[in-house]
């Protein structure tokens, strides 16, 4: 609204006279109109004064004006207030409001058409502002301790504001329960709790996962049969494992013992193996062969003044000398398999 009175820069001071002075007179000319003839007015918030159109003709052939006066000098007193209205939150708040601003322009339209009114309008309009649905929610969750507000948001259902969780549907982040679960929110935010029954389990974090009981337990069952056939089969297999190489090594054990206690006859093995200190004949060489031959070159020789008193041989002179009646042979030790070796 503006009011037909010169605007100075006292009316930006809230503390100055001029702004006390004009705010007393708004208080008892519109604020007492609002009270009267609007059933939801609650009150009057942020007045703000500042210049407005010029003054009206009327106002100025009161006074005379200097040739040289400014555009702020001959302004008006422009006047901008909001209006809190108490609107129930029921089917159609919308409609509610819309009325209301209605019945607000016409109130204003009253105080401008008296003439004993203490201001004189020269113009006023009443406009709409947008419905802040979430302010609704704020003021209604008061009394609701603050990790529970978070999870609340405010929605417009069919023209009323409702303040939903996320169990609703119509939340943007609605948490959907699967199988009949239920959706509670706790502090820890929405959680799906699934239902129970005799036959059925329900698991997952929305109750998607269904399970028969049966079918488990019998599951359970098999797996428990065979992983009890399993132990026994491994332990019987460790026994019998155990027993036979026990056995082999008893049979082992009793050979050698044999051995050592009586004469025993050794099986002819495949391999005969040497040492480089057994025995040789000294007369014949290793791997040589005796032959005729041997002897065909050898010729006694017989002297009339010489005496013989060693006896005749055929063989090759051998000097006794060289061979040593306690000489050491050695031979190895005969090897012990059992038939499962072989």
């Amino acid at each position: 609204m503006e009011i037909n009175e010169k605007f100075t820069d006292d009316h930006t001071n809230p503390s100055s006279d001029a702004y006390q002075d004009f705010l007393k007179r708004f208080n008892e000319t519109v604020v007492n109109s609002y009270e009267k003839e609007i059933p939801n007015f609650l009150r009057v918030e942020n007045i703000i004064l500042s210049a407005g159109g010029p003054l009206q003709r009327s106002q100025r052939r009161k006074r005379s004006l200097p040739l040289k006066e400014t555009i702020s000098d001959t302004a008006s007193l422009k006047v901008e207030h909001d209006i809190l209205l108490n609107i129930e939150n029921d089917k159609n708040p919308t409609d509610t409001y819309e009325n209301i601003v209605k019945n607000v322009a016409i109130v204003l339209d009253g105080i401008k058409n008296k003439t004993d009114s203490g201001l004189v309008l020269n113009k006023a309009t009443a406009s709409e502002t947008d419905l802040n649905v979430k302010e609704v929610c704020i003021k209604a969750l008061e009394g609701i301790p603050e990790n529970f507000q978070k999870y609340y948001e405010a929605v417009l259902l069919g023209g009323k504001v409702e303040c939903v969780t996320p169990c609703n549907g119509n939340h943007k982040n609605a948490k959907i329960c699967k199988n009949s679960g239920t959706c509670e929110v706790s502090s820890q935010g929405p959680s799906c709790y699934c239902p129970y029954n005799d036959d059925l389990w329900y698991l997952g974090a929305d109750c998607s996962l269904q399970v028969h009981k049966i079918g488990f337990y019998a599951g359970l069952g098999s797996v428990a049969a065979i992983a009890v056939l399993t132990v026994a089969f491994l332990t019987a297999y460790l026994i019998i494992n155990k027993r036979t190489v026990k056995r082999n090594k008893d049979i082992k054990q009793e050979l050698v013992k044999e051995w050592l206690e009586d004469d025993f006859e050794w099986p002819p093995q495949k391999k005969t193996s040497y040492t480089a200190d057994r025995y040789d004949n000294p007369v014949y060489s290793p791997g040589g062969r005796h032959t005729q031959d041997s002897f065909g070159n050898y010729k006694p020789y017989f002297s009339a003044n010489q005496s013989y008193t060693q006896n005749f041989s055929p063989e090759p002179s051998i000097d006794l000398r060289y061979i040593q009646r306690d000489q050491f042979m050695k031979m190895d030790r005969p090897q012990i398999r059992s038939s499962f070796e072989t």
